[in-house]
């Protein structure tokens, strides 16, 4: 069939419109099938295999986070300290020195809480 001509003049025109018609039902009748999937009794129990037993722990945990909060607030407290020194020396402060102070002291307040939950969460 392959090795035939497309041009077939010697078969009658009502079988070249039969064998059309045909064709064209058997591609409607394929195109409108929906695909019946089949998927293997033991497909859930393979991957399952596959799979690692438990996740791959870290050998070096690393606290690059908690040592930058305890750093921050060591050095949060440092510069409180000195503008507490400065401003203690003078005896009317700047109101900008005291703003800072305040921000200084809330940011304080807010890693040791931090830090305490975070420790306290360990426990």
């Amino acid at each position: 069939m392959h090795d035939s001509p497309l041009d077939n003049d010697n078969l009658p025109q009502t079988e070249i419109d039969q064998a059309i018609e045909q064709l064209d039902q058997r591609i409607v009748h394929a195109l409108e099938a929906s695909p019946q999937p089949h998927i293997a009794a033991d497909f859930a129990s393979r991957v399952a295999r596959q799979l690692p037993a438990k996740r791959p722990e870290s050998l070096t945990p690393t606290h690059y986070g908690q040592w930058a909060m305890l750093i921050g607030t060591v050095a949060t407290l440092a510069v409180l300290l000195v503008l507490a020194l400065h401003s203690a020396g003078h005896a009317a402060g700047h109101a900008t020195f005291g703003l800072v102070e305040s921000c200084l002291f809330a940011q304080f307040i807010a890693l040791a809480v931090w830090l305490s939950v975070w420790r306290h969460s360990l426990r």
